[in-house]
């Protein structure tokens, strides 16, 4: 496999090899596909009328997946904006949910708190220097974040939508 130099910089600090191939990041691409299945439910879901902002939250999951597979596959020239634009909106929109629906939905925030503190412990191993990084395994660490953090954006969407109209105010308390 030859290491490409025409993208210097994208997927770098990512710790798979860049290689000259249809997805010059195979497994990062895979695992970015991720956000676009979990922004695909997070939408079916708001469709039966849970809220424009749990709706909002699957859009930019899928624009995430859409960019994230760019950056990491075909890497074309727009990839680096495709990749970290929808990042902002997706955080833009959680922090909004966040304000708006923390103390009706705790459990559920605190659910995707807490993946997404384990995603973090998985972008750290999953840095070029970091002494797990395996640039030819398919075990990805990066991987592992892709997945973790649509998880965790799933349950912030969940948390941010509304209940369904006759459910009683008591449902889902203990």
């Amino acid at each position: 496999m030859r290491v490409l130099a025409a993208v210097a910089g994208i997927g770098q600090s990512d710790c798979e090899r860049v290689v000259n191939d249809i997805l010059a990041q195979p497994v990062l691409a895979i695992t970015s596909l991720g956000y676009v299945v979990v922004g695909l439910a997070v939408l079916c879901w708001a469709a039966r009328g849970r809220g424009a902002l749990a709706a909002a939250a699957g859009v930019v999951l899928i624009a995430v997946g859409i960019g994230s597979f760019a950056y990491h596959g075909p890497q074309p020239s727009w990839a680096g904006p495709a990749h970290d634009w929808p990042i902002v909106a997706l955080a833009a929109v959680c922090a909004l949910g966040l304000a708006r629906t923390a103390r009706r939905r705790p459990r559920m925030w605190m659910a995707a708190g807490g993946i997404f503190a384990i995603a973090l412990i998985a972008y750290a191993a999953g840095r070029s220097g970091s002494p797990l990084c395996r640039p030819d395994s398919l075990w990805q660490y990066h991987g592992a974040w892709h997945v973790l953090t649509a998880a965790a954006a799933g349950c912030a969407a969940a948390a941010m939508g509304r209940r369904r109209e006759g459910a009683s105010a008591t449902h889902g308390r203990r």
